[in-house]
């Protein structure tokens, strides 16, 4: 009893001195910057399409329906000749019913001349002759025809306007500052030992305030299609599915290089409970850090995104601050090896995640040097490793 009393003791005593630390957790969107950033006086941008489809709706329609009047018109002449072609095949009936009779009998008659065991295996191959009388014709009026709509996927029917009006430069609106002006060819089709291959150069020119900064190439090599010869595939489609491929590709290149796109993403940020008002100022610091991360919504402007990462600069100085404050030795300071540990983790998230490298590399080291007084346990450990691993990566 005396044994059960002290270890609750214990246990208590070690409670009133463990700061409890909890999370809160929230999604943002940071922003990837391009590879090739646009001078700063560029603020719209504008896409132009030319490609060589110029096949309509409207066209397509209007020949449908003029195939279908020439259908009609000539429904007579067809059924003319199904009529001519019925008269044919029941002329011939009596012949090959009579030719086949007559190749049976001479089948039957060489079979019967086999030996006993010859004919039972031919029977149990199901190679015994068999009289096979072909069917009597049928005649069947050809039905009226009736129009149907054309399948339009099948057409290369394009709106550039609005292809073009869709691709979007991240971060900017739209304007002329820089014009985005993509050339496309018809697409080719080659063949090789039975296989399909294609390529549809397309060119793409950059231009800033009237003057050409850059000029690429794409789809101009030659690639595998399918293994079936060309003759044997919907061509049409094909190519139809490689525009939108090709400027769906253009468009991720264009916003790699210039554009400023917005991810998805979700961080987590540690505090103590603070029952006794004793972590004002990190309960202060971690509710800043959430307000500031929910501001770079999507559609945040520029403005706004700039007043949250100064927020996120100021949480960060009050928790290296607080660093400072932390007495590894003694479990029972106030601000211990515990505090210090989600300080740590904080640092370490917020910067891997908003891609500050050089501060993670410096919250990092500190870790290092203090890692025997932190004391992490196994799953700690775990956290910290994955977290270096991003630290590497930036």
């Amino acid at each position: 009893m005396k044994k059960i009393l002290l270890l609750l003791s214990l246990a208590l005593c070690t409670s009133i001195y463990a700061q409890r630390i909890v999370d809160e957790s929230v999604s943002f969107y940071d922003i990837i910057k391009p590879l090739q950033p646009l001078d700063a006086s560029v603020k719209t941008y504008k896409v132009v399409l030319n490609i060589p489809y110029t096949l309509t709706v409207e066209d397509v329609k209007a020949q449908s329906l003029k195939d279908f009047e020439a259908e009609k018109a000539n429904h007579d002449n067809v059924i003319a000749q199904s009529k001519a072609d019925y008269e044919e095949k029941l002329a011939n009936y009596d012949i090959e019913v009579k030719q086949a009779k007559e190749n049976y009998e001479t089948e039957m008659k060489d079979f019967k001349e086999l030996s006993l065991l010859e004919r039972l295996a031919l029977t149990e191959q199901g190679k015994k002759p068999k009289l096979k009388t072909p069917a009597r014709p049928t005649y069947v009026e050809p039905a009226e025809p009736i129009y149907q709509e054309p399948r339009l996927a099948d057409y290369l029917i394009f709106d550039k306007e609005a292809l073009a009006h869709n691709m979007a430069l991240n971060g900017y609106e739209k304007g002329e500052d820089v014009i985005f002006i993509i050339d496309m060819s018809k697409m080719e089709f080659q063949e090789n030992g039975g296989q399909t291959f294609y390529k549809q150069p397309t060119k793409l020119t950059v231009l800033v305030n009237g003057e050409t900064i850059s000029e690429e190439l794409f789809g101009d090599k030659s690639k595998f299609l399918t293994s079936s010869s060309s003759n044997t595939i919907n061509l049409n489609r094909y190519e139809k599915d490689n525009v939108n491929k090709t400027l769906k590709s253009i468009e991720k290149h264009i916003n790699e290089n210039y554009g400023y796109t917005p991810v998805s993403k979700k961080i987590t940020i540690e505090f103590p409970k603070n029952k006794k008002r004793e972590y004002d100022d990190l309960e202060q610091a971690k509710i800043k850090a959430i307000s500031a991360f929910r501001k770079m919504t999507k559609e945040a402007p520029k403005e706004r995104r700039e007043a949250a990462m100064s927020d996120i600069d100021n949480v960060k100085d009050i928790w290296v601050s607080t660093l400072d404050k932390v007495n590894y030795s003694d479990k029972k300071a106030t601000y211990n090896a515990n505090i210090a540990k989600s300080i740590f983790f904080n640092l370490l998230s917020v910067q891997t995640t908003l891609g500050l490298k050089d501060d993670a590399e410096e919250t990092l080291e500190l870790l290092q040097e203090k890692r025997i007084d932190l004391d992490f346990n196994y799953t700690e450990k775990q956290r910290i490793t994955k977290l270096e691993d991003l630290v590497y990566k930036l």
